[in-house]
């Protein structure tokens, strides 16, 4: 994804971690974190994948919403699409201790997010090598930057998400181009736009 992407993300991020509108709007950008926990989230998602984008910072519940938001917008409607559009980034903050969802050891906080958008500018591979999987490493939270999606299919699967959700979790990041699958593509597409 481009720079210009990465960094309309950290400041929609930080508006929200703010509280402020989003500037530049997007298809969702109005939607606050908790307009959808009561209602929509629970008609989506199970008790326990609830918990989960329950347990997500505001900004990135903010952004889930604004890409499920977007998905409906552009007339879909299947549950299992928007259940990843909810859940497609948890596998940053999030993780499961056998009981319920935690903020996880290795979660991004929003300096990592600039972190990694100064890294990519600098050279698109820099966070993949520098990323550590050893928990209470620095290094662990750009690990977990490059293989949330994975991470987040495993915590959507153990959850109790459908099959279809966790395989679009664990390949929201792969590259548009080889986005077949038109549930991906337009997950992809959301996610791209907010």
């Amino acid at each position: 994804m481009s720079v210009v992407y990465r960094v309309r993300q950290f400041v929609r991020a930080a508006a929200a971690w703010l509280q402020l509108p989003v500037p530049g709007g997007g298809p969702g950008a109005g939607v606050q974190p908790g307009e959808l926990v009561d209602e929509q989230a629970s008609q989506i998602l199970g008790p326990q994948a609830q918990s989960l984008f329950e347990a997500m910072p505001s900004y990135d519940r903010r952004h889930a919403l604004s890409v499920m938001h977007a998905l409906r917008l552009g007339g879909h409607t299947s549950p299992d699409l928007l259940a990843a559009a909810l859940l497609h980034d948890m596998g940053k903050t999030v993780q499961w201790d056998g009981t319920q969802a935690v903020r996880g050891d290795g979660a991004l906080r929003l300096w990592h997010r600039v972190a990694v958008v100064l890294m990519r500018a600098l050279s698109p591979e820099l966070v993949e090598r520098i990323g550590e999987d050893r928990s209470g490493s620095w290094r662990h939270p750009f690990f977990v930057q490059e293989h949330h999606a994975v991470i987040g299919a495993e915590l959507a699967r153990q959850a109790g998400c459908s099959a279809r959700t966790v395989e679009l979790i664990s390949h929201h990041e792969d590259p548009p181009d080889q986005a077949r699958d038109p549930l991906l593509a337009a997950l992809q597409a959301a996610d791209g736009m907010n």
